[in-house]
């Protein structure tokens, strides 16, 4: 009998599988993972090189610098400072924060919007602040936005008026009595704010704003502005609040108008009867009469009732000898009740 030869073990090609197996680590062949460490490499490089360098490079250092949006007094200098401070930076690097820090204290700018044009263009353009109250101090008035910051150089147009002792001199109000009263003019509706007058903080009150021709607006403490003024708006458009002295706001949810004149109901349009006249009733005349004096007995007004026609009742006849009283007769009277009626005899 002939044995089958034995099974040979083939240990290159065991290694060889071994090996590949190692080579594909989750599944990536080793070609491609040094290819992606090389690549991975090549893009810390670049931006090494970019953030350490490049972006702060002159070679896209901002050259050109246009400013727009300026209106006020003082526009020269502002311009002026932006574009000293955009030229110390790079179009890759802009730092708005430096832009604002460079404006003078009193600048009225809310906001700059910035745009780049690679390699060396810049553009500014400056949101300017808008007056929501003017300060009024003696020999002095400047308008003043919703953050207290003084708008040197800007027209204060239709705002209030909220006096003060004096100006501050840092160009920006501090917390305090006159800033309370300019946040209640910024929490006010454009188109409403314009036709308020002034606004006073009163020790039983606390905020007012006088309306031009028009009533009070009693806003209380300094709480809820925005909701106050959205209902005293509204109270101030309905019709039937025309007339009103005031209109209390202090609690938003139960507003009041004060001081509206309310027409008297006319009678005939509620199905009254209009009031009448008393009546009166003229005496009776009693007859002649011969013999013993005769007596009649007075007549009794009926009594009607309102707007009724009253009538005297007939005396009674005198009593005599031989003769008899004429009886007396009332005048009939209106409204109110009649007179009595009389007869006598002499």
């Amino acid at each position: 009998m002939r044995l089958a030869a034995p099974l040979r073990v083939l240990p290159v090609a065991v290694g060889h599988g071994a090996g590949a197996l190692r080579a594909r680590v989750g599944g990536v062949p080793a070609r491609w993972r040094r290819r992606m460490l090389f690549v991975l490499a090549l893009l810390a490089l670049l931006a090494g090189v970019y953030f350490a360098w490049f972006r702060d490079s002159s070679i896209v250092a901002v050259q050109r610098v246009t400013v727009t949006g300026i209106t006020t007094s003082d526009a020269p200098r502002i311009r002026a400072r932006l574009i000293a401070a955009a030229e110390s930076m790079t179009t890759l690097h802009v730092d708005k924060q430096a832009l604002m820090d460079a404006l003078p204290t009193t600048a009225a700018v809310a906001d700059l919007r910035i745009t780049t044009s690679f390699p060396h263009g810049m553009a500014i353009q400056v949101i300017q602040s808008s007056a929501v109250a003017v300060l009024v101090a003696p020999g002095r008035r400047i308008a003043v936005a919703a953050d207290g910051s003084l708008l040197t150089g800007v027209r204060a147009g239709s705002v209030p008026a909220i006096n003060v002792g004096a100006l501050p001199s840092s160009g920006r109000l501090g917390r305090g009595r006159a800033l309370t009263l300019v946040a209640a003019a910024a929490a006010a509706p454009a188109p409403l704010r314009s036709r308020i007058a002034r606004i006073r903080q009163l020790p039983v009150k606390g905020l007012v704003a006088y309306i031009e021709a028009g009533p009070q607006v009693i806003l209380g403490d300094s709480t809820r502005l925005a909701a106050k003024w959205a209902v005293a708006a509204a109270v101030l458009a309905d019709p039937d609040s025309r007339g009103a002295s005031y209109v209390d706001v202090s609690l938003p949810e139960r507003p009041v108008a004060g001081g509206v004149s309310v027409p008297q109901p006319d009678p005939a349009q509620q199905g009254q009867p209009p009031a009448a006249a008393p009546g009166t009733g003229t005496p009776g005349a009693g007859g002649p009469g011969t013999g013993a004096a005769a007596t009649g007995t007075p007549g009794a007004g009926a009594q009607s009732p309102p707007g009724a026609t009253a009538s005297g009742t007939a005396g009674t006849p005198g009593t005599g000898t031989p003769g008899t009283g004429t009886p007396g007769t009332g005048t009939p009277g209106a409204g109110y009740p009649g007179g009595a009626g009389t007869g006598t005899s002499p």
